[in-house]
């Protein structure tokens, strides 16, 4: 379980760097004054996330607040779009990826919670 587990949180750290890659090089290739800073930060940050996950599955007993909290981020990034699904049309692509972060939070916590023994809660709060 604890493999499996590891290299789920090192795949999905890893496919964090062509994603922001892939937030940055629109912005940089046609730069508009209004969204380039923001895109490029918010492509640079999820790279920095894929290599704290990558980070985090090396010692995931003493690292399992990061896998947790990236969690919560995806769980946020989820709420948004349902949030946004509620006022607009969301497309296709953005409800799947939604749909796998969803399960993505999920993996997170049980398989931290899990593998340490410590609670969620206490995850959450770094109290490792």
């Amino acid at each position: 379980m604890e493999n499996v587990f590891r290299k789920i949180v090192v795949i999905t750290g890893i496919l964090n760097f062509p994603i922001g890659l892939m937030m940055m090089l629109p912005a940089l290739m046609s730069p508009n004054p209004e969204t380039l800073v923001t895109s490029v930060v918010v492509g640079a940050f999820l790279m920095f996330a894929g290599a704290a996950l990558v980070w985090a599955s090396k010692d995931i007993e003493h690292r399992a607040s990061i896998i947790v909290w990236n969690g919560i981020v995806r769980l946020i990034g989820v709420t948004t779009v349902s949030y946004l699904g509620s006022m607009a049309t969301v497309p296709t692509e953005q409800i799947v990826i939604s749909a796998m972060d969803f399960a993505l939070f999920f993996i997170y916590s049980i398989g931290c919670v899990k593998i340490t023994g410590k609670s969620f809660v206490t995850l959450l709060l770094g109290k490792i």
